[in-house]
């Protein structure tokens, strides 16, 4: 992605619009992109290919070489992606489905293998705790000693791909639950109670500070040093049994070793560790044991030694990015297409070499294309409705070159920004990262989805006065970094956000950021959640309706209900008498503000507030007519959220400037977007 001009970030680049992989040796094409197009081959080609078995499904050889079955294109998954092999961890008695995980710079994919070998569904799930500061390229992340230079195309690994398991009929990531029936996503009650490691499962190995590798009875083993600077990964999944065997590796060397010796050790290709995934705590590794079988990869395919005495028992050669084994199946995948390989069809020779091509005698309709981005930054193109009005840019249609529209009269301008492309969306779509200038020193972005004839489906402009997503924040001269779509979600990442301790001039430091999740629907993209990074802290802003039943409970009294989601102090100075006490009744704080028909009306993430007077204008334009806080923004603290009330028979009209909020609340940001409401303010006269 190209350095936008008023940010330090860089995106990940666009998807590939790889060539079609064709495969001779079984006619199965799978497409993300055209499944619909495809589904009558694939199908009559597995019926016709599949192997009949008199005596039942033939069990799987992992010690003999694997022949090649099918090739799957998923060329629209974007050039960044690397088939990972972990597999997910399913409840006790349950058979995990076959879902295949690719993960990216900032997001991992997962596709679920349908029966007919198809993928039945695509969802992207974003990494956890993304440091928005400069990534550090993979191989470096998993060679601390590299040194050679690294090109800016090669992808990079920021935050750390969610752990994920099978739970029921969903996979939950984090605290996304996934359908395995249509992979529709929901947030899950809880997060997935899963290894917090990663890169290591639970066996009884220990990897000390000076390399010395340590059994279940606190037994060493001669011979055997793992450096300590690099992390030690232990095989993900079961284990043979209390005596092993088991592996483990720290992307250099690798050891397999039972109760009480070492079985072998070997120095490892230096691309076994990018590959596999060894070495990085971040990411669990793709090797996997089986039936005595050690099955490892480098960058010029995959193998299976022998665990007891590492000999070599089968090898299959192919340009490899990532590998996974599932089942019965070997998956290697190398850019846009992922080369299935059968343990139950076992090949003559002890080595192989995959058939990247398709059968000529298929006929299948083509791939959809999309423009090249030279075409896009030379097009006539429809700009989003409030980048067109914030620039006066005049008529429907705004002719670009070389990425930039005539400038305006005040020097007002539209320029692309960045572009990305999908072939992995519901259709293949691009988007377009447009930079919008006014004039003067305010700048902000908007982000324009168009179909493959480059007409504007649809926009996300969190900033405009008609967004339909919730302006939870000051989303002004706000900066898009990262776009991604995938399967029927669509990811914005966006920063520059204005947040409470920022300042408020144009050129001041905007430290928020945040994370807008789109479902497509209906022919477009629909708000579904909004995650916000501030000062170090994860924040979801609390449904309107959840913090009504909390208002709805102090105004009748329940404060069992209502004191769950507020501090004890609030709730102790809720029946404080405010004025005069001889008054009957006495006023207090609970009949001003939270008297009975009080609504809340909205709420969001505070944004910059004048610290000597507390002045403060929610971002629908409506001011509070009592100070934030009352008057005070001590306790304030970046991340926190601010509701607006509105009170029996009142109303809130943005479009009045005499329409006021007289009462109001403060909630503590937190992750899950619980209520804890810790202050509550009305204007007393």
């Amino acid at each position: 992605m190209s350095d936008h001009p008023y940010s330090r970030e860089s995106q990940l680049p666009p998807p590939e619009q790889g060539a079609a992989k064709k495969s001779k040796s079984r006619p199965v094409l799978l497409g993300v992109a055209a499944v619909a197009a495809v589904a009558l081959i694939a199908g009559a080609s597995f019926a016709f290919f599949s192997r009949y078995n008199p005596f039942g499904v033939p069990e799987p050889d992992y010690a003999q070489t694997p022949s090649q079955s099918d090739v799957m294109d998923f060329s629209g998954l974007g050039q960044d992606m690397h088939l990972n092999g972990a597999p997910l961890t399913a409840d006790a008695g349950k058979t995990s489905p076959e879902i295949l995980r690719f993960i990216g710079s900032t997001t991992s994919i997962l596709t679920r293998v349908g029966d007919d070998d198809q993928p039945a569904w695509t969802v992207s799930i974003p990494h956890q705790d993304i440091d928005t500061g400069e990534t550090e390229p993979l191989d470096e992340a998993l060679d601390p000693d590299s040194t050679e230079d690294i090109s800016d195309d090669e992808k990079k690994l920021a935050g750390t791909p969610t752990a994920c398991r099978v739970s029921g009929e969903v996979v939950q990531c984090g605290d996304r639950a996934v359908a395995l029936s249509d992979g529709s996503m929901t947030t899950a009650e809880s997060k997935a109670d899963v290894d917090p490691d990663p890169a290591s499962s639970r066996v009884p190995l220990d990897v000390d500070d000076e390399g010395t590798v340590t059994g279940p009875d606190d037994q060493t083993y001669d011979g055997l040093s793992l450096d300590p600077e690099a992390h030690a990964s232990m095989i993900a999944g079961a284990q043979a049994g209390e005596t092993g065997p088991w592996v483990v590796s720290n992307g250099q060397t690798l050891a397999a070793v039972d109760s009480d010796s070492v079985l072998l050790t070997q120095d490892l290709e230096p691309s076994a560790a990018e590959v596999t995934g060894l070495g990085d705590k971040r990411v669990t590794p793709s090797w996997a044991v089986v039936d005595g079988v050690l099955i490892i990869g480098t960058s010029d395919g995959v193998k299976g030694l022998d665990l007891s005495s590492g000999d070599q028992l089968w090898a299959v050669s192919a340009p490899t990015d990532g590998f996974a084994v599932t089942g019965s199946q070997l998956r290697i995948q190398h850019e846009g297409a992922v080369s299935s390989f059968d343990f139950t069809d076992s090949a003559k020779d002890e080595s192989v070499t995959a058939d990247k091509g398709f059968d000529e005698s298929i006929s299948a309709l083509p791939a959809p294309k999309l423009p090249s981005e030279d075409d896009i930054r030379n097009a006539k193109l429809e700009v989003p409705p409030a980048c067109a009005d914030l620039t006066m840019a005049e008529g429907a249609k705004q002719d670009f070159s070389d990425g930039k529209a005539a400038e305006g009269e005040y020097g007002e301008s539209i320029a692309i920004n960045d572009v990305t492309t999908s072939l992995a969306a519901p259709k293949p779509m691009v988007a377009i990262d447009f930079v919008c200038y006014p004039g003067g020193n305010w700048v902000t972005d908007s982000v324009g989805i168009y179909d493959q004839k480059l007409d504007l489906v649809t926009s996300i402009e969190p900033w405009s006065a008609d967004s339909d997503v919730q302006k939870l924040a000051d989303f002004n001269r706000s900066i898009v970094s990262a776009v991604d779509m995938t399967g029927p979600y669509m990811t914005a990442t966006v920063n520059n956000i204005a947040v409470f301790g920022n300042e408020d001039y144009n050129a001041a430091e905007r430290t928020a950021e945040a994370e807008l999740r789109f479902a497509w629907t209906k022919g477009g993209y629909e708000p579904q959640d909004v995650l916000f990074t501030a000062d170090g802290a994860t924040v979801r802003v609390p449904e309107v309706e959840e913090v009504q039943k909390f208002v709805d409970a102090a105004a009748k009294g329940d404060d069992a209900t209502a004191g769950a989601m507020a501090t004890d102090a609030v709730m102790r100075d809720l029946d404080t008498i405010i004025g005069d006490a001889s008054a009957n009744p006495p006023m207090t704080y609970r009949e001003l503000a939270l008297q009975d028909g009080t609504e809340v009306d909205t709420c969001e993430l505070i944004g910059v507030v004048d610290e000597e007077y507390g002045d403060y204008t929610m971002s629908n334009g409506v001011g509070l007519m009592e100070g934030i806080g009352g008057f005070g923004t001590d306790s304030i603290e970046a991340g926190d959220v601010i509701c607006g009330l509105k009170g029996p028979g009142e109303t809130i009209d943005p479009d009045d400037e005499g329409s006021w909020y007289a009462a109001h609340l403060l909630l503590k940001g937190n992750e899950t977007g619980a209520v804890k409401v810790y202050s509550v303010s009305s204007y007393t006269g």
